[in-house]
């Protein structure tokens, strides 16, 4: 059978599975296909939709199965005055959504996903070869069936033809041959397309307009994607400039911008150990603003339209910086300046103002010291505002590179407190973020956050334990009969500090067949990457696990011989209905850098149901931590003893004499000998 086929039956019974009779090939209720034009006056560009114009006013939706959350999502995107969404790409749930949207009044932009090239910036580990004709064509193929099977559903604007394709490192964009490749794939996707739907416009879509790229994205687009009508340029705090470059390209056609929103970590000031500053919420709402106001709206002879990033709900109270809602769902500023750009009036109840958190600017302190901050915030309509502070750990790459997109461990030190904070820093040193919501009473927030740093010793290049897999390693490593999974976030049972939650919806046929998932450093690693450096000495990979239908049986496992040169594996686990810990035990098990920290696979026989829930949480990679700092062993031994003090003794009256001036008047005398006295004995454990 070749892999067209497979596909289509693939596909098949996943749409008999998880998709309502009546909205096959229609949508819900049974409408015709909308018709989506481009259309060119002597005013400029515009999009038409079955003959009216459509100016885009869209969210980005960061989710793939419909949910009542979802719903609200929808239904404040209707009350702000949006009209679509964006979607990157389809999976089980797609039919759901575009059902939900249609019955919202919403539109979607509808992504197909092609896989990331070798050498692209924000996919390590990514394999896929577009010199490769076979695999290209093969791509091409699958991404036909959800071209048919999607192409008549009223809701639907237009094609994303893959996402930041060609956004390569310095090193993969000097291979001119794969980087043409890559824009012809987009062009011959696009080509399939517009043969199986020619309803709905194609769409490139480019991080900004890459004029740092040996060849930029409008030329490549101008020289080799004919098949292409808009061009989808993700902006932010470039968004003024777009228009500009836009036109002096030698792009001919329109374009609107698939994600906007305030200043990116990339570009963002950063403290001295490389963690990145973050705006508060009210000078992120500025971004919103100016960008719809001056960069779409202010452009619409040319662009037409754009879509927020993110109109959803954050996955832990640390993941702030693309903040439009809460974890919970409350609407920011950033909803609100939104609102009234669409709508012409403000919100009844509009956001806390939040402009900063006072008297901290990249603060280093000593285990011990107190952080004494004041959070900038005031209610438009004099609301009394709560605030809840939380502390989290920041997390690193194994080059000390600030990874955005993932969030450590959190505490809450007040919930329902006021604006001002008095606290102990953490005695673990190391990089943390101190973060504050203010919300009113009418269900609306703002946010602002703040890093600070602890001294201490951090051991080097290793990770230390204990430590959440969820910082570090993706769930992206998807295995066997994949297109049966569909994974989404969900809430860990330990609150929302506890730890990451993942929802493993499962619809398969009733055949023998299997799936599972692998957490992988980086994302999309099958050993072509190095793995994660870990601390040894690990003792177990601890989570909670359970189902919502007995007799769910996985096999979990860390590492494989393939990747890591070692494989755990605990097989036959029969997952409880409630939240329940499982363990994986490490003990004597010798790593260096780890590529797959944690997986499991599911397994049925012919005849079984295969439809359920998995649920995975709060993962964690247990073992000793590293000792407390203890600045006095002057030769690393773990005792300050005598060889500590011979070294204070061979630096007598010495300036300059670092470690050995232990109590820091920058001169080593009897009072440094004191201090070593005082302190004699095993350092702390």
């Amino acid at each position: 059978m070749n892999l067209r086929l497979k596909v289509l039956l693939g596909m098949i019974i996943a749409i008999i599975l998880v998709a309502p009779s009546d909205s096959f090939a229609k949508g819900g209720d049974g409408e015709g296909p909308s018709i989506v034009q481009v259309d060119q006056t002597k005013d400029g560009w515009r999009l038409l939709r079955n003959g009216e114009p459509f100016f885009l006013k869209g969210g980005c939706i960061v989710r793939g199965v419909v949910s009542p959350e979802l719903l609200e999502l929808f239904t404040e995107l209707k009350d702000a005055g949006g009209n679509c969404i964006r979607l990157w790409a389809t999976g089980p749930g797609t039919m759901g959504i575009l059902d939900a949207a249609h019955e919202h009044g919403l539109g979607v932009f509808l992504g197909l996903w092609m896989d990331h090239p070798v050498g692209h910036v924000d996919s390590a580990g990514a394999f896929f070869d577009y010199t490769n004709v076979n695999a290209v064509l093969n791509q091409i193929e699958s991404l036909r069936v959800q071209v048919e099977l999607y192409k008549d559903h009223p809701a639907l604007l237009a094609w994303g033809v893959g996402n930041e394709m060609a956004h390569l490192t310095a090193e993969a964009d000097a291979q001119t041959l794969e980087v043409r490749m890559i824009w012809r794939a987009i062009n011959q996707t696009a080509a399939m397309v517009k043969d199986v739907d020619p309803n709905h416009p194609t769409v490139a879509v480019t991080a900004e307009t890459g004029d740092w790229h040996q060849i930029d994205n409008a030329t490549q687009l101008a020289n080799w994607c004919p098949n292409i009508d808009i061009w989808g340029i993700n902006a932010y705090e470039t968004m003024p400039q777009i228009r500009d470059k836009v036109e002096s390209g030698p792009w001919d056609r329109p374009y609107f911008i698939p994600e906007y929103g305030p200043q990116g970590w990339w570009s963002s000031p950063q403290c001295s150990w490389n963690t990145r500053i973050e705006h508060s919420n009210t000078v992120k709402a500025d971004w919103y603003k100016n960008g719809w106001v001056n960069s779409i709206e202010g452009e619409s002879d040319r662009c037409l339209g754009g879509f927020a990033f993110a109109w959803d709900t954050l996955d832990s109270p640390l993941d702030s910086w693309w903040t439009m809602f809460d974890h919970e769902g409350r609407p920011t500023e950033c909803i609100d300046v939104l609102y009234e750009a669409w709508n012409g009036t403000p919100p009844e109840n509009r956001s806390p103002v939040v402009t900063g958190i006072d008297g901290l600017n990249c603060p280093t302190y000593q285990a011990g010291e107190m952080i004494v901050a004041e959070l900038l915030a005031t209610d438009p309509e004099g609301d009394a505002l709560e605030v809840d502070w939380l502390i989290g750990r920041e997390v690193f790459d194994a080059d000390g590179g600030y990874l955005w997109e993932t969030t450590g461990a959190c505490d809450y030190l007040v919930q329902g407190g006021g604006l001002n904070l008095e606290v102990e820093v953490p005695e673990a040193p190391g990089a943390y973020r101190l973060v504050a919501w203010a919300r009113d009473s009418g269900g609306r927030t703002g946010v602002a956050t703040t890093p600070f740093f602890v001294d201490g010793e951090i051991p080097e290049g290793e990770v230390p334990m204990p430590f959440p897999i969820d910082d570090y390693y993706g769930p992206s490593g998807f295995m066997g009969a994949s297109w049966i999974l569909n994974r989404t976030n969900t809430a860990s049972p330990n609150g929302a500090c506890g730890g990451t939650g993942h929802k493993f919806t499962v619809n398969a046929p009733p055949i023998a067949i299997w799936a599972g998932c692998a957490w992988q450093f980086p994302t999309n690693n099958w050993g072509t990457a190095p793995g994660l450096e870990i601390m040894s000495g690990g003792t177990a990979v601890k989570f909670l696990a359970w189902s919502d239908k007995p007799g769910t049986v996985l096999d979990f496992f860390v590492g494989t011989e393939g990747t890591d040169g070692f494989a755990v594996n605990l097989d036959g686990v029969e997952l409880p209905l409630e939240p329940t810990e499982i363990s994986i035990p490490l003990d004597g098990i010798e790593y260096e850098d780890v590529v797959i920290g944690f997986g499991w696979t599911y397994s049925q026989n012919f005849g079984d149901d295969g439809a359920r829930e998995i649920f995975i949480s709060d993962i964690i990679w247990d073992g000793p931590p590293p000792p407390p700092p203890c600045p006095l062993d002057l030769n690393d031994d773990r005792r300050i003893d005598s060889w500590d003090l011979g070294i204070v003794l061979m630096n007598y009256f010495n300036t300059n004499a670092g470690d050995a001036d232990t109590n820091g008047d920058g001169f080593v005398d009897q009072q440094d000998i004191a201090v070593i006295l005082a302190a004699w004995g095993p350092c702390p454990e």
